[in-house]
């Protein structure tokens, strides 16, 4: 009888560890709901970028986090970045010299949050840089 109450016991530990692993936190669930950045063009053409927190895109290796080459045309040493801000995502010039652009073609007023959503495009100095959120 004593054995039948261990093989219970063990039993009813090993469905209560499987219940535990198969449920997901709160964060665990929102996961889906992660940010990206795609490069539609340029050096970056076909690579993703999770947003996070905020990315800043330039060319000072020390502060962003999509960097362009020191020599890069148009792209200042921190350009812009993108944020995420109430659940949205956020794109912010950071008073770069030669502008960042929504893909319809307006120029960003420098230190203004702009929202994008997904599918929402954007450039940095040069049309060639695009950006896409997803």
């Amino acid at each position: 009888m004593q054995n039948y109450i261990w093989i219970l016991v063990l039993i009813f530990a090993v469905a209560v560890i499987t219940y535990l692993k198969s449920t997901k936190t709160k964060e665990e669930e929102n996961s889906g709901d992660e940010k990206y950045l795609i490069g539609m063009g340029g050096i970056y053409k076909g690579q993703t970028f999770p947003i996070g927190k905020e990315i800043v895109i330039g060319r000072d290796v020390n502060k962003c986090g999509i960097i362009y080459p020191s020599g890069t045309k148009g792209v200042s040493s921190v350009h812009c970045k993108v944020k995420i801000e109430n659940e949205r995502v956020a794109l912010i010039d950071l008073s770069s010299s030669y502008g960042t652009f929504r893909d319809n073609g307006e120029k960003l007023s420098p230190n203004m949050v702009y929202y994008l959503g997904p599918g929402d495009g954007f450039y940095v100095g040069d049309a060639e840089n695009v950006f896409v959120v997803k």
